[in-house]
C-alpha cells in the first residue's frame, strides 16, 4: 500500500489531547504489540562508530539515536496494524546510524552520505542488501527536504516523522510537518514526555544514555520492561 492511501489511516479528530490521553491511545491500539525493552538493545550504536566519539552526549548524539528508534518502533507498528507494509529492520538501523556521521551540530547537510557511506561499509556483512539499500536511503533522504527524495516511500515517510518528533529537544517540533495522522494527532503529545523524562533520569559523569532513554521509555509506559 502506498504511503498516500495510507497517510489518513487513523481517523481520530485533529484535537489537542492530554500525555495522558495520548499514551493511553497507544496503549489501546497496541496492547500487546508494544515493543520490549529487550528489542533495542540489538541496534544500540556503540561509541567508535560517531565520527565525534566525544560529544556523543551532544543533541544528535547516542540520546537522539534511541528516542528516533523508539518513535519508528511505535509508529511502525501503528501503521503496519492498519496495513501498511515496511521494513522494520531496515527503519531501526536508519535510526541507529542516521547522525553517526555528523561533524559538527549545526545544517552539516552532507551527514546524511555520509552516514549512508558507513552504512555500506560496515553493515553490508550483517544484513540482507535490500534492507542494506534502504538503510542508505533513508540515511541519506532524512536530511533534505520531502520533495528533493527520490520517492517517498513509506518507510522514509516513517523515519523522517521519528526524526521529527524529537526537535522537541530543540524546542522546533511543527506538527503540521508531520506526515502521518498518527504523528499529527497522537504521537506529538509524548514527544516532550520522552525527552524530559530522558533529560530527567541522566546522572552526573559517564553514563550508559542509550539505556536511560530505554528506561524513560518503560517509565511512561511507552516501552514494555
Amino acid at each position: 500500500m502506498s504511503f498516500e492511501l495510507q497517510q489518513n489511516a487513523w481517523s481520530a479528530s485533529p484535537r489537542s489531547i492530554s500525555q495522558d490521553e495520548a499514551l493511553d491511545e497507544v496503549k489501546r491500539l497496541l496492547g500487546e504489540n508494544l515493543p520490549t525493552s529487550s528489542l533495542f538493545a540489538a541496534y544500540k550504536p556503540l561509541r567508535d562508530w560517531f565520527a565525534r566519539p566525544a560529544e556523543i552526549a551532544n543533541i544528535h548524539g547516542i540520546a537522539h539515536e534511541a528516542r528516533v528508534m523508539i518513535w519508528q518502533e511505535i509508529l511502525a507498528r501503528l501503521l503496519i496494524k492498519e496495513g501498511v507494509s515496511l521494513d522494520q529492520e531496515a527503519l531501526r538501523w536508519a535510526a541507529a546510524t542516521h547522525d553517526l556521521q555528523r561533524l559538527d551540530d549545526g545544517s552539516d547537510f552532507p551527514h546524511g552520505k555520509r552516514a549512508a557511506a558507513w552504512v555500506e561499509r560496515n553493515l553490508k556483512q550483517r544484513l540482507p542488501e535490500a534492507t542494506l539499500k534502504m538503510v542508505m536511503y533513508l540515511d541519506t533522504w532524512h536530511v533534505p527536504a520531502d520533495v528533493h527524495a527520490p520517492a517517498m516511500t513509506p518507510e522514509l515517510a516513517v523515519f523522517k516523522d521519528a526524526d521529527s518528533l524529537d526537535r522537541v529537544r530543540i524546542y522546533d517540533l511543527d506538527p503540521q510537518y508531520l506526515r502521518w495522522d498518527y504523528s499529527k494527532n497522537l504521537l506529538q503529545y509524548l514527544a516532550q514526555a520522552l525527552f524530559m523524562e530522558s533529560e530527567a533520569r541522566r546522572q552526573p559523569g559517564e553514563v550508559d544514555l542509550f539505556e536511560v532513554v530505554i528506561e524513560a521509555a518503560v517509565a511512561l509506559g511507552l516501552v514494555r520492561a
